[in-house]
C-alpha cells in the first residue's frame, strides 16, 4: 500500500506540472499492459480532456494496483525526466510557508516563492509580512535569507558594534554598515524611516547617539538568542516614536501607540532592546580578539561556491563548489548533499535532490504525508505539538510520537534504560551501533538476531571477501540512522584498477599518520588505512583509546576522524550510568582525563564515564522521514547519506567559529547526542564559551526549523533539540566526595566553637 501511495502522489505531480499534453500525443505507454480493459481505459483517459485527479482514478480503477516496476507505469515516469529537476524561485524560502497561519498567506507564499514571485510578492508582503499574526512565517523568511551567526568586526559607522562577539546578528557586513550611515544622513534630514514609514527629527529627547544606535540595528539585525527575532522592541519603538517624529508629517489620528502596533509585535521576550546596545561598547573596540576566528564573516567565495569554516583545514577560506535553492535564493548547499524541497501543490509534499557539479539534479518525488496527529494516552495530541510525558519531552511529529526517554522515578540517581544491569558484555547490532549489552541493545528495539556479541569496532567485515576478485575490501565503520537499512555495511569495495586522477577525492590518512588524496592514491601506494579524513595534529598515536560512544579506536586521532570524544585511555571495559549531572560515572573501574577547565560548563554523554568541557544538545528526528528518503536512494553511495556521520558533518558546515568542532554519538536510547568543543588544547575562556554559545545557536536553528538547516538531507528529518550541558561538578569519586564532607564538617565545627567561645 505504501508503494502504490508513493507511486499515485508522484504520478500526480507529473500530470499538474506538464506531463498531461505530452502523453495526450503519444499514448505508446498504454501498449505496455497486457490487460484489454486497462489498455482502453489508458488510451480513452490520456486524449481526453479530463483532469489529472480523474486520470489517475481510472487508472487505478481499471488497472488494478500500481506495481513500481511495471511497464505501463515506469514509461510514464520517462516522458518527461526533465520536468523533475525544476527548481522553486526559492526552496528555502518555500518550506516556510507551512509555517503561515492563515491559508490564504500560505497559497500566497506557495505562489510567490515558486513560480509567481513579480506578481504576488507585493500582495504577500503586504498581506502576510507585515501582519502580526505571521510572525513566525516572517521570521523563517528572513533565517533563509541571512541566518543569525556571532559578531561584527571591520564595521566603521556602526564601530561600536565591533567585536560583540556574544551576540548573533543576521546582517553584519560592511555593506549594512554602509547602508546604516546612509539611512541615518536621511534621518537627520527628516526622511522617511525605512520600516516606520514616518519622518524623524533631533530634540532634546531626540539625541542623533538614539539615531545613529537605531539605524545599526535595523541594518545590521541583530537578533533575539532564543527566537530570532529581529524587530525592535515595542515599548524602544514608543519612546522613539514620542521623542523623534516630526508629528506635522503625520495624520492627526496617528499616535505613538498606533504606528507601533502597526509594525512589531506587542511582546517584549522575543525583540530586540534598544537598551542593551546603549550601553557603553567602547571598551570592547579597545580590544582585539585574537583567539576566535571566523573566517566566512567577510565571504570572498564566488557566487557559486559556499563559504565553510572546516576546523581541520589550514586555509583562511574554504570555498567549496555549491548550488543554489533556486534563482532568487542566497542559500547555498554543498557540492554531493541531497537537498529536500518542497513540491507546489501542497503541503507535505517533497522531491530529494542532488547537488552536482551540473546543478540540481538527480531528482527523486516523495510520497505526501498528511499532518496526522497522535493518540497519547486518553487524547488527541496536534502535529509538531511539543509536550510533556512524567519527565519525558516529547513532539507528535506527523503521527509518530517522539519521546526522550530519562529515568523519570528518580532523575538525581544513576541508571541505564530499560533498568539494564552494569556488567559490560559488548554487543554490535546490525545498523552499526554498539551496546554495553544485549538488555541495552534489545532495549533499544533490536531482535536477537539482530545483534552479535562483540563491539562493531572489533569486527572485520572485510575477512569474508564481500569484495569481487578485482576489487579490494576497506574497512567503512557507519551508524545507520534508518531501520530500514539491510545491510548497513562496515565496508566498501575498491576496485585495484581504479584512476585516482579521474576519482573524486575523498582524503585519507594511513596507519603510518600519511595523508594520500584519495582511498585509490592510497591503494597504488601500498599502504593501509588508519582513519579517513586529513591527518589530524594535536593528538596523540600511541595509546588506545574508549570513545564516549563506546566504541575502541587504535589512538586519539582515530577516535576525533571519527567524529567522536575520547572518554578514557585504553580499551572500553565498562558503561557509564546516566542522568543529567556531569560528572564521573566510572571512578571505580577508570580514570578520567584531566578537564581543560576544571569548573566548566560541560556534560558527561548517556553512558560514558567522564565529563567533558564544551557545548551539549540531544536532538531528535523522525525515523519515518528517513524511512522514505533511504526507501528512494538507489546506489550504497547515496545510502550514505542517511548515516549518523553525514549528519554531523552537515551540523558542523553551519559553526561559524573555526576553533569549535562538533562531536556526536547515538545515545542507549536511540536519540543523538552532539557535543561542539575547542579544538585547542589549551583553550581560552572565549573559545570555551563559544563552543557553548555555537551549541546553543544550532539548537534554536533546529527548535525553530530554519530552512538553513532544514532543507538538507539527513537533517531534513530533524523534529527537535534541547540543550543539555551544565556545570561540571568538582566531586570526582566518592573518596573525594568523603573528604570533601569532612572538610565542612571540621569547618561548621570550628564556627560552632568559635561563637561558644564568644
Amino acid at each position: 500500500m505504501w508503494i502504490l501511495i508513493t507511486v499515485l502522489l508522484t504520478l500526480h505531480l507529473y500530470f499538474a506540472i506538464c506531463l498531461l499534453p505530452s502523453i495526450k500525443e503519444d499514448t505508446d505507454c498504454c501498449e505496455q499492459v497486457d490487460n484489454r480493459e486497462c489498455l482502453e481505459t489508458c488510451r480513452r483517459v490520456l486524449r481526453s480532456t479530463k483532469t489529472e485527479k480523474e486520470i489517475l482514478d481510472a487508472l487505478e480503477i481499471k488497472c488494478g494496483p500500481v506495481k513500481p516496476h511495471s511497464p505501463m507505469w515506469s514509461c510514464l515516469l520517462k516522458l518527461v525526466p526533465s520536468k523533475l529537476n525544476r527548481l522553486p524561485l526559492d526552496g528555502g524560502k518555500l518550506s516556510c510557508c507551512a509555517k503561515a497561519k492563515s491559508a490564504a498567506c500560505e497559497n500566497l507564499c506557495r505562489r510567490t516563492y515558486y513560480t509567481d514571485w513579480q506578481l504576488s510578492w507585493t500582495q504577500f508582503e503586504n498581506e502576510c509580512l507585515a501582519s502580526k499574526e505571521e510572525n513566525e512565517l516572517k521570521i523563517c523568511i528572513e533565517d533563509a535569507a541571512n541566518t543569525c551567526k556571532f559578531g561584527c568586526t571591520g564595521l566603521s559607522f556602526c564601530s561600536i558594534f565591533n567585536n560583540n562577539i556574544y551576540t548573533t546578528f543576521r546582517s553584519c557586513s560592511i555593506a549594512a554598515d554602509e547602508a546604516a550611515r546612509r539611512e541615518y544622513d536621511n534621518w537627520i534630514k527628516s526622511e522617511v524611516v525605512h520600516n516606520l514609514k514616518v519622518s524623524l527629527r533631533t530634540t532634546s529627547m531626540c539625541s542623533k547617539e538614539k539615531l545613529h544606535i537605531l539605524a545599526c540595528i535595523l541594518h545590521l539585525q541583530p537578533c533575539d538568542f532564543s527566537t530570532h527575532e529581529t524587530s525592535l522592541c515595542y515599548n524602544d519603538c514608543l519612546e522613539i516614536i514620542t521623542t523623534c517624529v516630526d508629528w506635522t508629517t503625520t495624520s492627526k489620528f496617528e499616535s505613538a501607540e498606533s504606528l507601533c502596533s502597526k509594525f512589531l509585535p506587542l511582546t517584549t521576550n522575543s525583540c530586540i532592546s534598544m537598551k542593551y546596545f546603549l550601553k557603553d561598547y567602547h571598551h570592547l573596540n579597545n580590544q582585539t580578539i585574537i583567539d576566535i576566528h571566523e573566517p566566512c564573516k567577510n565571504n570572498t567565495c564566488a557566487s557559486n561556491q559556499i563559504c565553510l569554516s572546516s576546523w581541520n583545514k589550514t586555509e583562511i577560506i574554504n570555498c567549496q563548489p555549491a548550488c543554489t535553492l533556486g534563482e532568487m535564493s542566497k542559500q547555498l548547499v554543498t557540492l554531493g548533499s541531497w537537498i529536500q524541497i518542497p513540491r507546489f501543490e501542497r503541503q507535505g509534499c517533497y522531491k530529494i535532490c542532488q547537488c552536482t557539479l551540473n546543478g540540481i539534479e538527480k531528482c527523486k518525488i516523495l510520497n505526501c504525508f498528511t499532518f496526522k496527529s497522535c493518540w497519547v494516552q486518553d487524547r488527541f495530541i496536534s502535529h509538531n505539538t511539543a509536550f510533556f510525558l512524567e519527565c519525558n519531552k516529547c513532539r507528535c511529529f506527523m503521527g509518530e510520537l517522539q519521546c526522550f526517554r530519562k529515568n523519570c522515578v528518580d532523575n538525581r540517581t544513576p541508571a541505564l534504560p530499560c533498568d539494564c544491569p552494569t556488567h559490560y558484555i559488548p554487543t554490535c547490532s546490525r545498523l552499526g551501533i554498539t551496546y554495553a549489552s544485549s538488555c541495552l541493545a534489545k532495549c533499544a528495539g533490536f531482535m536477537s538476531d539482530e545483534i552479535e556479541f562483540g563491539s562493531c569496532s572489533s569486527k572485520d567485515h572485510c575477512m569474508s571477501n564481500p569484495c569481487n576478485s578485482n576489487e579490494k575490501c576497506i574497512r567503512k565503520s557507519r551508524i545507520c540512522l534508518s531501520s530500514i537499512y539491510k545491510p548497513c555495511r562496515q565496508y566498501e569495495c575498491v576496485s585495484m584498477n581504479c584512476n585516482e586522477n579521474n576519482e573524486t577525492l575523498e582524503i585519507v590518512c594511513d596507519k603510518n599518520n600519511h595523508q594520500h588524496k584519495s582511498l585509490c592514491s592510497m591503494i597504488k601506494a601500498g599502504k593501509s588505512l588508519g582513519y579517513r579524513g586529513v591527518c589530524l595534529k594535536n593528538c596523540k598515536l600511541d595509546k588506545s583509546v574508549c570513545g564516549i560512544n563506546g566504541e575502541t579506536y587504535s589512538n586519539e586521532c582515530a577516535a576525533l576522524a571519527d567524529k567522536t570524544i575520547v572518554d578514557y585511555l585504553g580499551p572500553c571495559v565498562t558503561v557509564g550510568l546516566i542522568n543529567d549531572k556531569a560528572k564521573p560515572r566510572c571512578t571505580n573501574v577508570v580514570s578520567c582525563p584531566e578537564l581543560i577547565s576544571p569548573h566548566c560548563i560541560g556534560v558527561t554523554p548517556p553512558g560514558a564515564c567522564c565529563p567533558i568541557c564544551g557545548g551539549a544538545a540531544r536532538i531528535y528526528y523522525s525515523r519515518k522521514q528517513l524511512d522514505r528518503i533511504l526507501y528512494m536512494m538507489d546506489n550504497e553511495k547515496d545510502k550514505d547519506t542517511i548515516t549518523l556521520t553525514a549528519l554531523l558533518n552537515a551540523l558542523e558546515r553551519h559553526i561559524s567559529v573555526k576553533e569549535c568542532s562538533l562531536k556526536g554519538m547515538v545515545t542507549l536510547d536511540g536519540d543523538i547526542v552532539i557535543v561542539i568543543i575547542p579544538i585547542n588544547i589549551t583553550p581560552s575562556s572565549v573559545q570555551l564559551r563559544m563552543c557553548i554559545l555555537e551549541t546553543e545557536r544550532l539548537t534554536t536553528l533546529i527548535h525553530q526549523k530554519s530552512p538553513s538547516i532544514m532543507m538538507e538531507v539527513p537533517l531534513s528529518a530533524l523534529t527537535g533539540a534541547e540543550v543539555i550541558h551544565t556545570q561540571v561538578s568538582n566531586i570526582t569519586s566518592i573518596k573525594e566526595l568523603n573528604i570533601y564532607i569532612l572538610l565542612v564538617f571540621i569547618i561548621i565545627n570550628i564556627f560552632l566553637k568559635y561563637k561558644l567561645d564568644l
